[in-house]
């Protein structure tokens, strides 16, 4: 039993020894064969990484040549954009360090010049307070006496019987005559004075009573002075240096051209004595004076008052004379002498005032130095005659769409702006003076009881643009007195005529001539003028058309120059209807009405098409634009009819929605902005195509894209265009045909 159990034991070890061979055997063949798919599978791998490694490195070393390449290019983009910075801001370094030099230049002959001034001004009063005691010194008594036997020996040929005195004679039987010594005179010297004027007044055919005042006067150092009337015979000591005092004072020279001026001034002591007429202040108040005496004084004349103010007559009453006072008068007072210099009021005129900004009397206000030039002019004068005017005929280019094409202003015309305040008067004016860059032509604005912020920055805005090269700026502002407002564009004019007769053209602005004649009213009622219509005075339509007229256009003979007037006013209400109005519409050659609604609603320049017009038309328009907008103020104010009616009804016929389409896109076309004045050429160009109806497709908010971008187009097509029409001509059917061809091209490509 126990041999069988062994037996089967052994067979049972014999089996699970063979199903573990044959199962291990399976086993250790999958492992290996698992191992050896593993290890091929990690080979192709390793062989796939080794391809992708190569192709890696085969790229970064692309990359890195393209990197560099890429890094060289910036590098060298960079060194030049920085070469070329460099060179601008060299340049503008340049630029700058040249206009430092050249205001700096300017600066130090301002101070050069103020310092010469007052040197000689100090130096002026030095001098004749020393020869003053020199004079008056004991030793030279003789010198004195000299003086005085000089003047009374030549006395009877400089004495003269004016017609104040005539007139006083006749009036009061008696003349008056008063004698001022240094000395006591002789009874000797007092009968030749008496018999000089007898000899005088007989020559006169008067035997009026001789009313003969003789006072010692020892300020007078040393000579006489002589009162016959209201005419002053001086020649005293004081009296000449009080006049070297003045001279030196305002003297701009040297110490070698002080001493020679000096020196001649002197040598006049045994000369004729100086001659004038004086008068009293007997009222002031409220910017006006009455003076007594000055019966001589002419209309218009200017006169001097004690403390340096001037004034300017403006009433020839029989016992006085209204003054209006040009200035501060606070120091004013009765009692105060006035003396005429024998000059009707007048400015300073040249080629010194451009890019300048003054006052109605020429002096400076900019801070500039004082104005190099010695040439005056009345700020009234008569207007050209007919002979001596040509037909307005030259266009005179505004950069205004709105007015080139509608209301053309030509050189000589006054064409009058015109509208509610607010409305972009002075805007035209502007655009107008910016516009004339280049063009040859001297620009005068006058400003009118405005802010001097506002003109202030007028001033800055044609600077900005480079007008002010070409400008003149005359400034009576809000703050002063009605007699500078009064005459401020009298002054201007004065300007603008010194070069109109030289034969250049002028264009000049009146910004307002409203204010002008609210001034004048004012200085007419303190003179007690009677009022008239609304309180003016009866002459308020000559005050304006004795100013306008003087703009014109010369003939050849004449000098062949032009100015140009812009008058400006300002309505109320827009009733154009009003005084002063309807008054300066009378005068000018038409007028560009601005109006409230169209500027509120965005039309700008607000133009009125019905009620604007220019009387010398297309005389005085470009042959191109004439041809190119001959039909267009009638198509607007067809266009502003019917859309006055269109908005009462919907059901519209087709031919009055193409004219409603059409006209949108013109108006918006016309539409401007400020400061950027368009060449006559752009005007055609912009015009003719909206006209022929390129412009049809193209919405309303797109027109000025499609102008813009029409005008860059045709200058790149067409540069000879510019010149074609600047000719003058209208354009013929080559032109017209070659024109029609890229604004096609164009208006197909937009978008």
């Amino acid at each position: 039993m126990s041999g069988w159990n062994l037996f089967y034991g052994i067979i049972n070890f014999v089996i699970l020894a063979a199903g573990l061979y044959f199962i291990g055997r399976k086993l250790v063949a999958n492992a290996i064969r698992a191992h050896r798919d593993k290890v091929s599978g990690d080979l192709e791998q390793a062989a796939a990484s080794r391809v992708q490694a190569k192709e890696l490195l085969d790229g970064l070393e692309s990359e890195k040549a393209r990197g560099a390449a890429e890094r060289e290019e910036i590098l060298r983009q960079a060194r030049q954009n920085a070469e070329e910075i460099g060179r601008a801001a060299a340049e503008q370094d340049r630029m700058a360090a040249g206009q430092i030099s050249q205001d700096a230049h300017k600066e130090l002959r301002r101070l050069v010049h103020h310092q010469r001034i007052e040197r000689n001004r100090q130096a002026g009063e030095e001098i004749t307070a020393a020869a003053a005691e020199l004079i008056a010194r004991p030793e030279n008594a003789a010198g004195r006496a000299r003086m005085t036997e000089t003047f009374i020996a030549r006395l009877p040929e400089r004495l003269q019987l004016t017609a104040g005195d005539l007139s006083a004679i006749r009036s009061r039987g008696a003349l008056k005559v008063r004698i001022s010594s240094s000395e006591d005179l002789a009874e000797e010297d007092l009968g030749r004075i008496r018999a000089a004027v007898d000899a005088l007044l007989g020559a006169a055919g008067e035997e009026p009573e001789i009313l003969l005042e003789s006072e010692k006067k020892p300020e007078l150092i040393g000579g006489m002075r002589l009162q016959i009337g209201d005419t002053v015979y001086d020649g005293s000591a004081a009296g000449l240096l009080e006049r070297t005092r003045k001279q030196l004072a305002s003297f701009d020279s040297t110490d070698e051209e002080l001493i020679g001026a000096l020196r001649e001034q002197l040598k006049r002591q045994n000369q004729d004595p100086e001659v004038y007429q004086i008068g009293t202040v007997i009222s002031v108040s409220d910017g006006i004076c009455r003076v007594s005496g000055v019966s001589d004084a002419m209309a218009g004349e200017l006169l001097e008052m004690k403390g340096g103010l001037r004034g300017m007559v403006m009433d020839l009453e029989q016992d006085n004379v209204g003054v209006v006072l040009l200035g501060n008068y606070d120091s004013l007072q009765e009692g105060h002498w006035v003396r005429r210099t024998g000059r009707i009021t007048e400015v300073p005129v040249g080629s010194a005032l451009i890019g300048r900004v003054v006052d109605a009397l020429g002096n400076p206000l900019d801070g500039a130095g004082e104005l190099n030039t010695h040439h005056t002019r009345p700020i009234e004068s008569p207007a050209p005659g007919v002979i001596d005017r040509k037909s307005v005929s030259v266009p005179m280019q505004t950069g205004i769409k709105a007015i080139d094409a509608l209301v053309p202003i030509g050189r000589g015309q006054r064409e009058l702006i015109i509208g509610d305040r607010q409305t972009g008067k002075t805007a035209i004016a502007l655009d107008t003076i910016i516009n004339q860059k280049g063009k040859d032509m001297i620009c005068i604005y006058v400003a009118i009881g405005q802010k001097e912020s506002t003109v202030a920055g007028v001033v800055e805005k044609l600077r900005e643009h480079g007008a002010m090269d070409y400008t003149i700026v005359v400034c009576a502002s809000a703050s002063e007195s009605a007699p500078m407002l009064y005459i401020a564009p009298y002054a201007g004019a004065a300007m603008g005529e010194y070069f109109m007769y030289q034969g250049r053209d002028v264009l000049i602005v009146y910004d307002d001539l409203s204010k002008q004649a609210v001034a004048y009213r004012e200085i007419s009622l303190l003179l007690h003028r009677p009022p008239g219509r609304e309180a003016y005075p009866g002459d308020v339509f000559y005050l304006h058309s004795r100013l306008l007229e003087r703009a014109a256009r010369l003939s050849p003979e004449a000098g062949g120059g032009s100015m140009t007037a812009l008058p400006i006013i300002e309505t109320q209400a827009g009733d154009i209807s009003a005084y002063i109005p309807t008054n300066v519409i009378s005068i000018t050659d038409g007028q560009i009405f601005l109006e409230t609604d169209l500027f509120n609603a965005g039309v700008r320049p607000a133009v009125n098409v019905g009620l604007s017009v220019s009387r010398v038309g297309g005389s005085a328009q470009l042959g191109a634009m004439k041809q190119v907008a001959g039909r267009l103020r009638m198509d607007l104010a067809q266009y502003r009819e019917l859309a006055a009616f269109a908005q009462f009804g919907s059901d519209l016929d087709k031919t009055t929605r193409a004219t409603l389409h059409r006209g949108d896109r013109m108006t918006e076309l016309l539409k401007q902005p400020q400061y950027s004045p368009m060449a006559a050429a752009d005007q055609v160009v912009s015009i003719w195509a909206v006209n022929e109806g390129y412009a049809d497709r193209v919405e309303l908010k797109d027109v000025a894209r499609f102008e813009k971008g029409l005008l860059s187009f045709v200058h790149e097509r067409l540069p000879r265009l510019d010149d074609i029409i600047h000719t003058g001509k209208k354009l013929d059917e080559g032109q017209l045909k070659a024109l029609r061809r890229v604004v096609e091209e164009y208006a197909e490509s937009f978008e």
